[in-house]
């Protein structure tokens, strides 16, 4: 079972996004002339995740092992981000951004809210992260920020965002609708995130590692 579940953290769960991100753009196409734009951005950002999914862990990956940099970890392959939190919280996202677009009509601002701050999360996270690593590897030949997940955040999410902002000054929405939204995007990256985080630095499982650093490993050489 430990071994069943180690491969699942390894690349069956990065298909299984996959195929969910396919499924929702395939939704989005079907039901474009009878979806009001609230549910179209909620369902786009269930398609843009697994697109930052696969810049992060497929292609060019490595995210993980920038991310663990940034957290300090004194072993980026093994904590406090590894193959079982990353499943957790990637594939954990993305069934709440399914839910939230089959139920958005009853969470509508809400929803459109945490569209608004996913974006600007992700793109103020990966910008920073790809900075620091500019400054950890420009003396081996690093020439930009970037970083695995900082195209899709800035190409892809940003817009979504903007899109979302306009949405908000255009239709009735109140502060605790916008709190909500606000509360549902912490509690992503508390439940998903920090708490699976904070078991993985007390544990620091081998068992879970990262294979290899990604877009990292030709500065590691």
């Amino acid at each position: 079972m430990k071994n069943g579940f180690s491969r699942w953290c390894d690349q069956m769960w990065l298909y299984a996004v996959y195929f969910l991100g396919v499924v929702m753009a395939c939704a989005l196409v079907w039901n474009w002339d009878t979806w009001e734009m609230s549910r179209k951005l909620a369902c786009m950002l269930a398609i843009a995740v697994p697109m930052h999914i696969f810049e992060e862990n497929s292609f060019p990956a490595g995210f993980y092992y920038m991310n663990n940099l940034g957290f300090g970890s004194k072993e980026p392959m093994v904590y406090p981000q590894n193959r079982c939190t990353n499943m957790v919280t990637n594939l954990g996202a993305e069934i709440v951004l399914i839910l939230l677009t089959i139920n958005v009509q009853k969470v509508e601002p809400s929803a459109v809210t945490l569209v608004l701050f996913f974006g600007l999360g992700e793109t103020i996270n990966h910008t920073r992260s790809g900075i620091l690593m500019y400054r950890r590897y420009h003396e081996k030949g690093k020439k930009t920020f970037y970083g695995p997940g900082l195209v899709t955040s800035w190409c892809v999410m940003i817009p979504l965002s903007t899109a979302a902002l306009r949405w908000l000054t255009e239709h009735p929405v109140t502060a605790m609708q916008v709190v909500g939204g606000i509360g549902i995007f912490l509690g992503i990256a508390v439940c998903l995130i920090l708490l699976p985080f904070a078991v993985s630095l007390r544990v620091k499982s081998r068992e879970f590692a990262f294979h290899d650093k990604g877009y990292f490993e030709k500065f590691e050489q």
